[in-house]
């Protein structure tokens, strides 16, 4: 059943976050390998991230999301990769104001029964998020760091995903859907 697999993947991706080493937070890794400040995680490769065991705090759910296509691809279980603006954040952004970072959360979605079910890989159990995964819905995560509503922006193919390789390109990603457009041309559905 596609649930197993699904768990399967995760064990294996937890498995090699477990077993991660080196840099313990983001600033100490970005200056080891001289990283510029806001792409210190987006330029690293599922391959990258698991031969140089770059903890679970480096990579951050970019990363999470990274390796479970690749484990997810080796599988053979077809995934996307589910890009989510805060929105808080976003609208700011949008109103013409300029934030000095607009926060996401990446996710992972999976057809089952000809329905887009979206999950955390973050999380080592399963668990779905109950939600319609159409770009412009809400999501509510239940962070208590950044709490309240989420924006999917994109839901992309793991190929499209591994794309973005810059904190601008997720940006653009957060405001348009295309890591090549800059302009907040979503359209929020209402909460």
């Amino acid at each position: 059943m596609i649930t197993e697999q699904i768990q399967n993947v995760l064990d294996e991706l937890h498995k090699i976050l477990r077993s991660a080493v080196g840099p313990r937070d983001r600033r100490e890794y970005m200056r080891e390998i001289g990283v510029s400040d806001r792409d210190w995680h987006f330029s690293l490769t599922a391959d990258e991230i698991i031969k140089n065991k770059i903890p679970a705090k480096v990579i951050g759910c970019t990363g999470r999301a990274r390796l479970f296509c690749k484990f997810a691809s080796d599988a053979e279980l077809k995934c996307f990769a589910v890009c989510t603006a805060y929105e808080p954040d976003w609208t700011v952004a949008r109103n013409g104001n300029e934030p000095k970072y607009i926060g996401g959360h990446q996710v992972i979605a999976v057809e089952i029964d000809g329905k887009l079910r979206m999950f955390d890989p973050g999380k080592p159990k399963l668990e779905f998020i109950d939600t319609d995964v159409v770009v412009g819905n809400l999501v509510d995560f239940g962070f208590r760091d950044m709490p309240g509503w989420y924006l999917i922006t994109a839901i992309m193919t793991p190929d499209e995903y591994n794309k973005i390789n810059t904190y601008q390109k997720l940006r653009n990603v957060y405001a348009s859907g295309d890591m090549n457009n800059h302009e907040f041309i979503i359209v929020p559905r209402k909460k």
